[in-house]
């Protein structure tokens, strides 16, 4: 038999789609190649055959959701981008003090924001926008008495 009449009588017997069917058995329940080939009853060769056709093997399905998962990312800032204005002037620029360190990294954040909706989400440089994002939440902590709690509560623990 070709690959068409063994999808045939598995579709008959199952009375659903191959899609749905292969869907199940390897999304659903999980199982490999040759479990697979056995509960459909047919040769190993063909069920890789299918899950490949309809990417379902777990690689196929990884790479899908990663691809769709950069799709999605490029919309991210896209809203907040069009509200920045990168060209006002710095208010703290003469200073070395944590509110010129905090409006720097302001800028930095608005800056990677526009860079990642710019490019569409592909632009690599984006991949520092976390770290910047860290620090404006350490500069928050540390503001609001939280970054000293913790040091204590760690050097606390140190010590007992």
């Amino acid at each position: 038999m070709r690959y068409m009449q063994y999808k045939g009588v598995v579709e008959r017997e199952y009375k659903k789609s191959l899609r749905k069917i292969m869907y199940e058995i390897c999304v659903v329940e999980g199982l490999n190649a040759s479990l697979g080939a056995k509960k459909l009853g047919v040769a190993k060769e063909i069920f890789i055959f299918w899950r490949h056709f309809y990417r379902l093997d777990k690689n196929q399905q990884v790479f899908d959701q990663a691809v769709s998962d950069l799709d999605q990312m490029k919309f991210l800032y896209l809203n907040e981008a069009k509200e920045i204005d990168s060209s006002r002037p710095l208010q703290h620029e003469a200073e070395e003090s944590l509110q010129g360190l905090e409006e720097l990294i302001d800028r930095m954040v608005e800056y990677y924001k526009c860079l990642h909706a710019e490019s569409g989400g592909l632009a690599t440089e984006t991949g520092k926008l976390p770290l910047y994002e860290f620090a404006k939440e350490l500069l928050t902590d540390y503001r609001n008495g939280d970054l000293l709690k913790e040091v204590k509560a760690q050097s606390d623990k140190a010590s007992s």
